[in-house]
């Protein structure tokens, strides 16, 4: 080689290695920047499944509190179902004894005294019947003002849920 050449190609071999290099540093950078990305979606990805994990379950509290919330209302319409059938029950034995009331007097004043007897004794059975039928009734009003109370904390639980 020449001296003119000589210092040529040390240049050429220079620049050739000194893009061999750079080139060399660019795949390495492109390969940490993948590597970065790539744990950048890993984490974005097990932060997603971890949102619709939390989804599931808040859709499952859903959907038990729903439940709760159908079977109180048929346990609620079931007491309604019962408390009328005693009220209509209650209004028919009411019925019933205006009927029986409406001539005792006219009876009390022809009757003897066994049959004044039997009448205090009828009296006395039906007025202890009306007041066990009352205390049914007032038991019957407060298990179904309990199941109220229970709806409406239900109630209230899903909207307070339903907000956050």
């Amino acid at each position: 080689m020449t001296g003119r050449t000589q210092p040529l190609v040390i240049g050429l071999l220079l620049a050739v290695a000194f893009s061999a290099g750079w080139l060399v540093n660019g795949w390495r950078a492109d390969a940490r920047i993948a590597q970065f990305a790539l744990a950048q979606s890993s984490d974005e990805l097990l932060q997603t499944l971890q949102v619709a994990q939390n989804l599931i379950k808040t859709q499952q509290g859903f959907a038990n509190a729903l439940s709760n919330f159908h079977q109180t209302q048929q346990a609620n319409a079931q007491s309604q179902a019962d408390l009328g059938k005693l009220l209509l029950d209650l209004r028919s034995t009411t019925a019933g004894l205006r009927g029986d009331f409406a001539g005792l007097p006219a009876r009390i004043e022809r009757a003897n005294r066994s049959t004044l007897a039997e009448y205090a004794s009828t009296c006395t059975a039906v007025f202890e019947a009306m007041a066990a039928g009352g205390g049914r009734l007032a038991e019957a009003g407060a298990g179904i003002a309990a199941e109220a109370e229970g709806h409406a904390a239900d109630a209230r639980m899903m909207h307070e849920a339903w907000l956050k």
